[in-house]
């Protein structure tokens, strides 16, 4: 009986064949999801919840956690201009492309972390507050220890692909719920609809923002190994849910799952035993020790195949319009105009406003010039020839000054949008990062 019920989990953690019919070869994976109350922590629904996976860029609800903590204990304001290093403009997208240089207000930073998901400015705001990346990342690992997130270990402030940066649905559960609770005077970065910088108007990739009523954040996730993902919370007659969903196959697939399991849920009548399963006690999952890979299902050729099957079992019913309406989800709502945002960004030679750096005087290194008296004519056994003086630079090569130097992405100041993503939708096949 047991070997029986162990090999019914597996299976329904893992896989859900697809039927003869559709493509023997075709599998569904299910990834884990939780569904759980604010204020109590109480579980309503859940499927390995405790199962490690790859956070993507929900990473970034820790990033502004940590960045929250700084400015709780004054290490740094939000209305501190921070800078934007090379290292971060050395990030794939989703990214603003600033140029090197760069500043922008740690305030505006969080605004774009929230909706545009750029992982530059997560780079940027990672070494504003925590020195270096490196260094931000002990302060992530710090903050999911004292939260009780038990499989989560971050290196890096955005999600990018790294096999050792893991986490868990209940694990980003807890983030939220301590987001929620801890600093709810931040509430409002968690559901900003949209933002404009320069002429373009970046939409949340969280569409529950604007197609679920009710909904108080959070954020979304997607690289090919952890499939799509995202948190998502949301309040109605005072009560106030949080709902996790991994590993789906597409945007829209995980705003509807998220919203089904949020109306599922708020069904449910509110109670509180101690013998509830929630989210400091459940062990659903944790027989497994290692993440799942979902890339061969989702940046491959079968993840077509995969979503063909599922919109013909009826899972996929917003797939191909995401403003459409749904059985959960509404047509967008009118959340009034975006939130402007604005960086600083330096100019370059042969642009309007660039100022050419003075040159820095060169160290004499040889002492004054030397003085020889001539005593005698050239030709005179006696002649003493004067010494030239040491040219300037000849001590070693020449100095490149840095606001020569090449430009990465082709970006102007005078063009802000040149270098924004602006693409929304489903990442094209063997596309490690995309649009969210």
């Amino acid at each position: 009986m047991r070997l029986y019920a162990i090999a019914a989990a597996l299976a329904a953690a893992l896989l859900t064949p697809a039927s003869a019919a559709e493509g023997p070869d075709v599998e569904i994976v299910q990834g884990p999801y939780l569904v759980a109350d604010v204020e109590t922590g109480q579980i309503i629904e859940q499927l390995d919840a405790v199962r490690p996976w790859y956070p993507a860029s929900t990473t970034k609800m820790m990033t502004i956690y940590v960045t929250f903590q700084a400015v709780r204990a004054n290490e740094i304001s939000l209305a501190e201009e921070i800078g934007y290093s090379a290292r971060a403009a050395a990030q794939p997208p989703s990214k603003m492309g600033f140029r090197p240089g760069s500043t922008l207000t740690l305030d505006h930073a969080l605004q774009i972390l929230m909706v545009k998901s750029a992982n530059d400015v997560a780079v940027a705001v990672a070494e504003a507050v925590g020195g270096s990346v490196e260094g931000f990342a002990e302060r992530m690992n710090a903050a999911a220890e004292d939260l009780g997130m038990t499989r989560s270990h971050f290196v890096n402030p955005h999600g990018l692909p790294d096999e050792r940066q893991i986490t868990s649905a209940r694990d980003m559960a807890l983030l939220a719920q301590a987001l929620l609770k801890e600093f709810p005077e931040r509430r409002p970065y968690y559901t900003i609809h949209a933002i404009q910088y320069g002429s373009d108007i970046l939409r949340n990739y969280n569409r529950l923002v604007d197609r679920y009523p009710g909904t108080t954040g959070m954020k979304t996730g997607f690289i090919c190994a952890s499939g799509y993902n995202l948190v998502a919370s949301a309040e109605r007659n005072g009560r106030e849910l949080i709902a996790v969903v991994f590993g789906a196959y597409g945007g829209n697939l995980r705003n509807e799952r998220a919203a089904e399991l949020l109306d599922s849920a708020f069904e449910t009548p509110f109670r509180r035993v101690e013998t509830e399963t929630t989210l400091l006690n459940t062990r659903s999952g944790a027989q497994y020790d290692q993440p799942y890979d979902m890339r061969p299902h989702i940046c491959t050729e079968e993840r077509a195949a995969a979503l063909a099957l599922l919109k013909a079992d009826g899972a996929d019913s917003a797939a191909d319009n995401e403003d459409a309406p749904s059985s959960h989800l509404t047509f967008p709502m009118d959340l009034g105009p975006p939130l402007r945002v604005t960086a600083n960004i330096p100019a370059v030679y042969g642009e309007p406003g660039y100022v050419a750096a003075l040159p820095r005087p060169r160290p004499v290194l040889y002492g004054p010039p030397m003085q020889v008296i001539v005593t005698a004519e050239h030709g005179d056994p006696s002649f003493v020839a004067p010494l030239p003086r040491p040219r300037p630079g000849a001590e070693g090569p020449p100095e490149v000054l840095p606001a020569f130097a090449p430009v990465d992405d082709g970006a102007k100041s005078s063009e802000p949008a040149a270098a924004i993503g602006t693409a929304l939708g489903e990442p094209e096949p063997l596309e490690d990062v995309a649009p969210e």
